[in-house]
């Protein structure tokens, strides 16, 4: 995929996706993952073969908190949200991975005389999808 920047991360509201509710992270994580299932094969009896099955992936974002994002509604536990992130190319350009997310978790730790920061869980539903 290539080098994701924390600050190319926004998620967004909307049906126009125009509505910024998470801009300029501070760090992003996006999980890839692959279930596999085990393939029968009368030419391997001694030793287990896999094909690859479904794919998944999930996104978490820790952010400064600010007064519209996330905890002023606009994020809220079990929603449906649009997301997109700009990623960097081996090219030094940038494409927009897009995809849909549901929010599965929302914290937020705000010490006494220090910055409040938030994390967020997002599950994909779907592809993540990159531009040809």
């Amino acid at each position: 995929m290539g080098v994701v920047l924390g600050k190319n991360v926004f998620i967004y509201s909307g049906t126009s996706g125009t509505t910024a509710v998470i801009a300029a992270a501070k760090s992003c994580t996006i999980h890839e993952e692959c279930e596999t299932r085990e393939k029968a094969s009368s030419q391997s009896a001694t030793a287990k073969e896999y094909v690859a099955g479904r794919t998944g992936w999930e996104i978490t974002i820790s952010h400064l908190v600010v007064s519209e994002a996330p905890f002023a509604g606009l994020i809220k536990v079990g929603t449906s949200f649009g997301i997109s992130v700009a990623v960097k190319t081996a090219t030094n350009t940038y494409v927009r991975a897009t995809g849909t997310v549901i929010c599965t978790a929302a914290d937020i730790n705000a010490p006494v005389g220090n910055i409040a920061t938030g994390q967020v869980k997002l599950l994909g539903t779907g592809e993540l999808e990159t531009p040809t």
